[in-house]
């Protein structure tokens, strides 16, 4: 897969596929930076040091039975195991899957204006010292 056009993300939480309710999604990985500059340079050093990550969902809301309200609301407090793919298509080394568990510690039910389509968005911090992985089927 070379460039491609998001249009088929694959994106589940606790295994419910919510690609459908989904119009945004932001999966960002992190390492810390630690200086390790001594007197004996003019110039900074630096290492990599512990990695984090937090994933943001833009929702269109529903409250509909097995929907966005009906899952994210009892989530609240708890960990989620969310996977987000390039598309829907099967695991592989071009549409490799990228699984954490993420602690929700927010949910805004209502996020909207008079005449606006329905929206939330949350963004969670990654709850397990498992880190992320990216799986690719092979």
């Amino acid at each position: 897969m070379a460039r491609y056009v998001a249009t088929d993300n694959k994106i589940t939480i606790n295994g419910t596929d919510f690609s459908s309710s989904i119009a945004a999604v932001t999966l960002a990985l992190t390492a810390e930076e630690v200086e390790t500059t001594s007197f004996s340079t003019q110039w900074r050093s630096r290492i990599s040091g512990l990695k984090d990550a937090t994933v943001t969902l833009d929702f269109h809301q529903d409250f509909g039975a097995a929907a966005v309200d009906a899952t994210l609301y009892p989530l609240l407090g708890s960990q989620a195991t969310v996977t987000v793919q390039p598309t829907s298509g099967s695991t592989a080394a071009t549409n490799p899957v990228f699984s954490g568990v993420f602690l929700v510690t927010e949910y805004t039910p209502f996020e909207n204006s008079v005449g606006d389509l329905a929206t939330l968005s949350v963004t969670w911090p990654l709850a397990s010292g498992s880190g992320i992985t990216r799986g690719t089927g092979a």
